[in-house]
């Protein structure tokens, strides 16, 4: 099979977009060979975009180990602009579907996204484990959020993959966000991602996770700019939390072909 294939990074957070209705292309074994055969050095995840029946599109959304994941918010601001750069949709606003539900998206500059996030809820009251304590929240994905100030990537490394391996979060496991709070605005959340088993670049769904609990926690308030390790995104709220809407850069690198 060959394959016409976008590399794409919101934030560096690092993807291929295929947009295809075959169903082949959502086994397991096929996104791993997909990953292998682009020969990147660096990709987090897998979008498959096709059509949808109740939005403009559909995304799919495979971590770099063949395993699906409900929703990916910054590789979702990418699917979007590939289907705007890519004119298969010619209006800056648009709607898709994915794994947690509906969303809308607009393209609001050059490499510039924004996407509204359906509303995070907690999953746990608080948890204490591995000399750590943090929360459950749903965001679209599944995060355990902590609070570590000043954390080094290798203890995110270390620390998260015991977390997300933890008894606790068995069988599905979680992805971990480490969070610092700088002032009522700004944050710096470093990530350590299921699936991906390793310290991301960005995660835009578990910057939602920490800006909800800070908020709840009246620690933030909207705007919150979240620092990650490849940008800056910004997480705009109301106060019920029923508008989220999170931006930030995102681009199409280059197209290849390959061949699965």
């Amino acid at each position: 099979m060959k394959l016409n294939i976008s590399k794409a990074n919101g934030t560096q957070n690092h993807f291929l977009i295929i947009h295809s209705n075959d169903s082949s292309i959502h086994d397991k074994n096929k996104i791993i060979d997909i990953v292998k055969a682009s020969n990147s050095n660096r990709i987090d995840g897998v979008l498959v975009l096709s059509d949808s029946d109740s939005a403009d599109f559909k995304m799919d959304y495979y971590n770099n180990d063949g395993t699906w994941e409900t929703m990916c918010a910054n590789g979702a601001r990418c699917a979007a602009l590939y289907m705007y750069e890519k004119n298969i949709l010619t209006s800056e606003k648009m709607t898709f579907e994915a794994g947690d539900g509906h969303h809308a998206v607009e393209i609001i500059g050059a490499n510039n996204v924004k996407l509204k996030m359906l509303t995070p809820k907690y999953c746990s009251k608080k948890i204490e484990l591995l000399e750590v304590s943090g929360f459950h929240v749903d965001s679209g994905a599944t995060h355990f959020v902590v609070e570590y100030n000043n954390i080094d990537d290798k203890t995110v490394k270390d620390l998260g993959s015991k977390i997300r391996h933890d008894k606790e979060f068995e069988p599905r496991g979680i992805n971990v966000n480490f969070y610092e709070v700088l002032n009522s605005h700004e944050i710096n959340v470093k990530t350590y991602e299921k699936g991906v088993e390793d310290l991301m670049m960005s995660c835009g769904s578990g910057s939602v996770a920490c800006t909800y609990h800070l908020s709840k926690t009246e620690q933030v308030e909207s705007p919150v700019h979240v620092h990650v390790k490849g940008g800056t995104l910004q997480v705009d709220f109301d106060n019920d939390w029923e508008n989220v809407w999170i931006s930030g850069h995102a681009e199409i690198e280059n197209d290849l072909m390959i061949k699965v």
